[in-house]
């Protein structure tokens, strides 16, 4: 009897080590550990100048357009103003000159028809002829003065445009990296803004599994929160990235992965960048 049991046992036993074997040693899937991550846009000032007022805090949602932060702009307003008034004072020196020129031309007109006739003198005709000649140089002088002016007006405008900084995107600041108050450089970041709807997960996965992802392939996603979602892939790198793990034992090569990113529906806002997610790959199918 005690025999008996004992068989019994070391058959359990086996059948006990098949399923372990069978389930520890062929998963069914395979958890690939990501991040949540997406582009962010920099918002930056075009012209130096001090940030007069800065209207948005971390954590602010802002709309496409949406004032954000406006930079002193008594200097481009000074600049603008100028231009203006230097054109309309060559407007009206190029009025006076025009009609300058049209009495050098009918003088010139006068002296000709003299000269002609040989009532007038030769230095009296060249003289005419010289002043009509200054008049119409005079005119066009002024002609390229006021388009010069115009076109440092049209530029001044423009950088006096650049004084209010506006959100170029729909989006959440995410980091102000400049304070109300401060000096800023054309180029310097002033907020970071990220849209909470163009978030995606971004994964590695080994050489091993890549050939098993394609692109619009779904996929289980879960939060560190143990809730799930699906991930959509989109985007499926090319090339393989450099070794992520090294065979020091130099019983097989080292590994390679692929990067692989899965857009997941972030209605609900659960999903915040630099969130950890875990990629569910079956691994039933090759």
């Amino acid at each position: 009897m005690k025999r008996k049991i004992l068989i019994l046992i070391v058959i359990l036993a086996a059948i006990g080590a098949v399923l372990y074997y069978a389930t520890a040693r062929h998963p069914h899937s395979l958890v690939l550990t990501g991040i949540v991550t997406t582009d962010e846009v920099i918002v930056s000032s075009e012209i130096q100048g001090r940030l007069q007022h800065l209207f948005v805090q971390e954590g602010d949602m802002v709309t496409n357009g949406e004032l954000l932060a406006v930079i002193q702009p008594q200097e481009w307003q000074a600049d603008f103003a100028f231009y203006s008034s230097s054109e309309k004072q060559a407007v009206a020196l190029l009025a006076q000159a025009k009609a300058d020129l049209e009495n050098a031309q009918l003088n010139y007109q006068r002296e000709q028809k003299l000269f002609e006739t040989g009532a007038d003198s030769a230095q009296a005709y060249d003289a005419a002829r010289t002043t009509c000649d200054g008049a119409k140089a005079r005119v066009d002088a002024l002609g390229r003065q006021i388009q010069a002016a115009r076109a440092q007006q049209e530029k001044a405008g423009v950088q006096l445009g650049y004084t209010e900084i506006h959100a170029p995107i729909t989006g959440t600041v995410d980091t102000r990296a400049a304070l109300q108050g401060e000096v800023v450089n054309p180029g310097q970041g002033i907020v970071t803004l990220i849209n909470p709807d163009n978030l995606w997960v971004r994964a590695d996965v080994e050489e091993t599994y890549i050939d098993r992802i394609r692109l619009g392939d779904k996929f289980n996603v879960r939060l560190p929160s143990g809730a799930t979602r699906e991930g959509t892939v989109f985007y499926r790198s090319v090339d393989a990235d450099y070794a992520t793990q090294r065979d020091v034992s130099r019983t097989k090569r080292d590994i390679k992965t692929f990067e692989v990113r899965l857009r997941c529906d972030n209605g609900d806002r659960s999903l915040a960048v630099g969130m950890t997610a875990y990629v569910l790959l079956p691994l039933g199918r090759p």
